[in-house]
């Protein structure tokens, strides 16, 4: 006699969150950022992880030090909950250190519960605490040129396990730390988020790279770009500032090289000029790329350098 054992399956339509995500700053050599903003409804399954990976020569993380302290507000998770009469946010924040010149490990910390969110949870029998971790956060570089990848681990504090009695919008938000490498095409971001009990959504999104930008060649400490270095730069930086006047590449009027043009810059080439400070950093002397590329960009075109 044959038995057939009829073993009931999960229903995959209990996880079916939605997903969209926003990069800003696309330009070549421009750091990078972006926005992600996922929802999983009522009664689903909450996720234990996200794995988000950047393809097509998108980021480039060699610029990180072991040890290094990234920022202190490198990543907001926002959690709105609403159920019946529970309303208000469940805001983290993640501190993102480098383990290495290829690996970024974060941790976020819940630093804020609005509302009568912790009351309202308590009567579910969730604990939420100030202090306690959220997620963790694992950021690699992969390898050469071809992207990198954003592992996030649910800690289990958030009331992001189990079956969800209530909706749950979660955004990231990063702010500008991944550098775009000069490439064009397209930035494939693919996004792959895995239930509590191992149910998967993945999501495709394609951003168009400006690719083929040529980088901004320059002369630093040239501001009036008369192809020299003496105290007529210094007096085009200070005209610029306070009178008015006009810089033909401001980049080549951030002397010290800190990504702005102020008055430590008029001084910085005084002293070299005069006294016994350093030159400007490269590019000084010839044009030349910035190696160190911010928001600085010349504003009309240069004569002196291609």
């Amino acid at each position: 006699m044959l038995v057939f054992l009829a073993i009931p399956t999960p229903c995959q339509a209990q996880f079916t969150p939605t997903l969209s995500t926003s990069i800003d700053n696309l330009d070549s050599g421009q750091s990078s950022g972006f926005i992600q903003d996922g929802f999983f409804f009522e009664g689903q399954e909450g996720p234990s992880s996200m794995l988000i990976q950047f393809d097509r020569g998108s980021f480039d993380f060699s610029g990180y030090a072991p040890g290094q302290l990234v920022g202190s507000l490198v990543v907001e998770v926002f959690v709105s909950v609403i159920f019946v009469t529970i309303s208000g946010d469940i805001i983290a924040d993640v501190q993102v250190t480098s383990v290495g010149p290829d690996t970024m490990q974060a941790i976020a910390v819940i630093t804020d519960i609005t509302g009568n969110v912790s009351a309202g949870l308590s009567l579910l029998g969730i604990d939420l605490n100030i202090g306690d971790t959220a997620f963790n956060v694992l950021y690699s570089d992969l390898p050469g040129d071809t992207g990198a990848t954003m592992n996030v681990t649910d800690a289990g504090t958030l009331p992001l396990s189990g079956n969800l009695d209530f909706d749950i919008p979660l955004t990231w938000a990063t702010a500008p730390i991944l550098t775009h490498s000069p490439l064009g095409g397209d930035l494939v971001v693919e996004t792959l988020i895995t239930s509590t009990t191992g149910f998967e959504a993945s999501f495709t999104e394609v951003f168009p790279l400006n690719g083929g930008t040529t980088p901004d060649q320059f002369n630093r400490g040239d501001a009036n770009q008369d192809g020299g270095f003496d105290i007529s730069d210094p007096i085009t930086m200070l005209g610029f500032l306070f009178s008015n006047g006009s810089i033909p590449c401001v980049l080549a009027g951030d002397a010290n090289d800190d990504n702005s043009v102020d008055i430590a810059d008029a001084v910085y080439c005084l002293s070299g000029l005069f006294g016994s400070g350093a030159q400007p950093p490269a590019p000084h002397g010839v044009c030349g790329v910035d190696p160190t590329p911010g928001l600085l960009t010349c504003l009309q075109l240069n004569n002196n350098c291609p």
